[in-house]
């Protein structure tokens, strides 16, 4: 059983603490919710792994039909052309999560160089690798934008994978929006 443990009285809407604190798996066609600070989003459920520790929820369209401020009713309609997300189950961490994977300077080397050159390092590390300049670690080293990810080279970067924890409820279709925001 994958029992999500989530710490109450930290930070967020007390019902949405209380409610990432629950059992459910997920399961092909039904309804998901992601619980935020203090609103709550509605996803489906469109692809789940043999061992249920993998699942793929896709956002659901919502329409708004409440009366007003504070009456948060909405009608859900699939939309095969929204954005999925991929969540993983951690039994260490006990939690689902989405996992990300970057491409960085060997964490062991940068620590490694930083003690000996200190702020220096990492133009001490290009030199030693025989780069011309920090920006070609990246595979486009004229640009300029943070999507620019860095090249894998043996024995200088590696391939890490991320894990972001994400309080979610299968079983369950819920939109709302916290109106004291």
């Amino acid at each position: 059983m994958k029992k999500q443990k989530r710490k109450v009285g930290v930070a967020g809407g007390f019902i949405n603490q209380m409610m990432g604190n629950n059992a459910t798996e997920p399961k092909v066609g039904d309804g998901a919710t992601i619980l935020m600070y203090s609103d709550r989003h509605a996803y489906e459920v469109i692809d789940v792994s043999e061992d249920g520790n993998q699942c793929t929820l896709r956002e659901m369209d919502t329409i708004f039909i409440g009366s007003g401020y504070g009456d948060e009713r909405y009608e859900y309609q699939s939309n095969q052309k929204n954005t999925t997300i991929d969540l993983e189950w951690n039994e260490k961490k006990g939690c689902w999560g989405k996992v990300t994977y970057t491409i960085e300077i060997i964490k062991s080397l940068a620590k490694k160089y930083y003690k000996k050159y200190d702020f220096e390092w990492a133009n001490q590390l290009v030199k030693d690798y025989g780069l011309e300049s920090y920006q070609h670690l990246y595979a486009d080293p004229s640009a300029d934008n943070y999507y620019n990810q860095m090249k894998l080279i043996d024995g200088l970067t590696k391939r890490y994978k991320n894990f972001h924890k994400v309080s979610v409820i299968f079983g369950v279709m819920q939109e709302y929006r916290d109106p004291h925001f």
